[in-house]
């Protein structure tokens, strides 16, 4: 059960991050997980400075939860969900004439006008570190979905609705989750002209 952490243990890790380990890339074992590597994970989701700064910083909330979470492991389902709520912010931006619109049509208009493509994505790629559980090893072989894009609307709408309406459900996915938050938003918008 979740409680309230006590007050001269708010700058201690959450004891439930040591069931964690990272394989760094090129390593063959497994270390420890350490702060930094959740925080790289937040770093990593990055929007590009063409995206409005309020979508920026809607989003900084995310990343923030995420690097949070080194010390409230359930920060981790909470950024998942501000990633969310930060990508319906970005295209209720985009769409401004569509205000009312929910999340899984605004994204369907977004992949029907173009501006989401899987070339957009890193979808299959493997980061420099990826987290386990101790107990656990690498997949072993990616399987692809039929259309990345198309079956993007519907799980991000299905997960944020899941996560909105109450869960008990904690994981350590919120590192990949805001990445790909991160790359939606940023194929919402043109990115800066750099000359």
């Amino acid at each position: 059960m979740e409680e309230l952490k006590a007050l001269n243990a708010l700058a201690e890790p959450d004891i439930r991050q040591k069931f964690f380990a990272v394989r760094d890339e090129g390593a063959e074992s497994f270390r420890p997980l350490e702060a930094a590597d959740i925080y790289g994970l937040a770093e990593q989701a990055t929007l590009h400075l063409g995206v409005p700064e309020d979508v920026r910083s809607h989003f900084a909330m995310a990343q923030n939860l995420l690097a949070y979470s080194w010390f409230c492991y359930p920060f981790n389902v909470a950024a998942e969900l501000h990633g969310y709520i930060s990508v319906e912010f970005a295209l209720k931006m985009r769409y401004p004439k569509q205000s009312r619109a929910s999340l899984q049509q605004l994204l369907e208009k977004a992949v029907t006008d173009g501006l989401l493509r899987a070339e957009g994505f890193t979808y299959g790629r493997i980061p420099e570190k990826q987290l386990y559980p101790k107990e656990t090893r690498p997949p072993v072989e990616i399987v692809p979905v039929r259309d990345y894009v198309a079956d993007l609307a519907e799980a991000m709408r299905s997960l944020r609705n899941s996560l909105a309406h109450g869960t008990t459900m904690l994981h350590m996915k919120g590192g990949s989750a805001l990445l790909v938050c991160s790359e939606v938003i940023n194929q919402l918008f043109p990115p800066p002209n750099d000359g």
